[in-house]
């Protein structure tokens, strides 16, 4: 029938490999924008940290809402949109000293969204996608526990002779640079899956496609 025909058609196209590809690597990419940003920037304050996580956060949510829409609103899609949603909120309603805003808001961000992706990954094991939200997963609730350790107080004062200058260390450089490591290795990881052979999710187009003619 003219319906089923067009609704395969349009199930074939939003569950194509190349949609599937290109949001792996938008996400890629931004993750690899706040990697670059962080390792470069030589201001590693509370508000930079700020800045760039929140930059971040809004980003790759804007990314996972045209995912949801291209692809299907499922519930491991909406619960992912809503724990960056949740980091957002932290960044911009955390009162207090900009330091310890970033450390708590990058500390329950990264534990709902690891949790997420990691739950997500279990559930649907077997997949590529599957494969992609473990990895993910674990390495931000690795980001959180981490994250957990580190103090938004410390500081420790150091001097470098080479340079001739004193320096100073603090819970939000550590924090800042945890998360830019983070960042580098899920865009090296997500680059790497959005060049993979994605032979399943061929096989699923081909039938549905078939089934469409």
């Amino acid at each position: 029938m003219p319906y089923e025909r067009q609704r395969n058609r349009m199930l074939s196209r939003t569950t194509s490999p190349r949609t599937a590809r290109t949001m792996l690597i938008l996400r890629a990419m931004v993750a690899a924008i706040a990697a670059a940003v962080v390792t470069f920037a030589q201001d590693r304050s509370g508000d930079f940290a700020l800045i760039v996580f929140l930059a971040f956060l809004i980003v790759t949510l804007v990314v996972l809402v045209v995912e949801m829409v291209l692809r299907g609103f499922s519930a491991p899609r909406w619960a992912l949109a809503l724990a960056y949603a949740l980091g957002v909120l932290l960044v911009v309603a955390l009162p207090g000293e900009s330091g310890a805003r970033f450390h708590f808001a990058l500390l329950i961000w990264a534990a709902s969204a690891g949790i997420v992706e990691l739950a997500a990954g279990l559930v649907h094991r077997g997949s590529a996608e599957a494969r992609d939200r473990l990895t993910v997963g674990a390495l931000t609730c690795v980001l959180a526990i981490v994250t957990l350790l580190v103090s938004p107080a410390y500081s420790l004062d150091y001097f470098v002779e080479e340079a001739g200058q004193s320096f100073t260390l603090t819970g939000t450089i550590i924090g800042v640079g945890l998360f830019g490591g983070w960042a580098a290795i899920v865009a090296v990881y997500l680059g790497i899956g959005a060049l993979s052979p994605a032979q399943k999710t061929v096989v699923a187009e081909t039938a549905v496609t078939k089934d469409a003619s």
